[in-house]
């Protein structure tokens, strides 16, 4: 594969995106099949709980990725993009933190709903600046490559997160969580820098963008 991505000559925006959504998506597959677990047994052990918090993320994420993304569409440059993928990817990273203090379904409400606002900043986000940056020649490629990575960091997770849950109790789970949405928030900083896209380097065309979709995560 490694000579596959080198023939290919796939650019360090492309490979950094990549690999921050590989370290994001780890995180979240950490907690994501044994949420309900962790509610139920640690806020309160009623099931409409977990389908009251699971509205309140998409409900939000539904109102707020429209305007943001259009607000985005506006914008001249990337510095606009790179910021709010930054600060979603941050928002999300940190989330899990606040699980450790919650005790009552509203805390988990509210954070759902932060959760909501966080994606609907870092996922549009990164879809154009893939767009963006996408090599035209090889666009099957480099999607599939961010498929495989999505995938083998939530195939690999979902099974680490249980048993991190089970041998060590979901606050150091939630705690790891953190720590590895961090590295991808690290990850697109140093993109940030490595591109000039904070000073607002590159000038992109906003009419050539794809239509945004909505999906589970990306």
């Amino acid at each position: 594969m490694n000579n596959m991505i080198n023939k290919n000559k796939i650019s360090t925006t492309i490979r950094f995106l990549i690999l921050s959504d590989f370290f994001l998506f780890f995180a979240v597959g950490l907690l994501a099949p044994i949420f309900a677990v962790f509610v139920l047994e640690n806020i309160e052990n009623k099931i409409e709980v977990i389908g009251f918090a699971m509205s309140c993320y998409w409900l939000t994420r539904v109102i707020m990725v429209v305007p943001l993304s259009r607000l985005m569409d506006k914008i001249r440059g990337e510095i606009d993009e790179c910021s709010f993928m930054i600060i979603g990817t941050f928002l999300i990273s940190i989330i899990p933190l606040f699980y450790i203090m919650s005790s009552a379904p509203w805390h988990i409400y509210v954070l759902q709903i932060v959760n909501g606002i966080a994606n609907s900043m870092a996922v549009p986000a990164w879809r154009i600046l893939f767009t963006n940056h996408i090599d035209k020649k090889i666009v099957g490629l480099e999607w599939s490559l961010e498929d495989v990575g999505v995938g083998i960091a939530t195939a690999s997770s979902a099974t680490i997160g249980a048993f991190i849950a089970s041998k060590l109790g979901f606050n150091a789970l939630f705690g790891i969580i953190s720590f590895f949405g961090l590295i991808a928030t690290t990850i697109l900083i140093v993109l940030s820098k490595k591109k000039g896209m904070i000073l607002s380097k590159f000038i992109i065309n906003k009419a050539e963008k794809v239509p945004l979709k909505l999906d589970t995560f990306k």
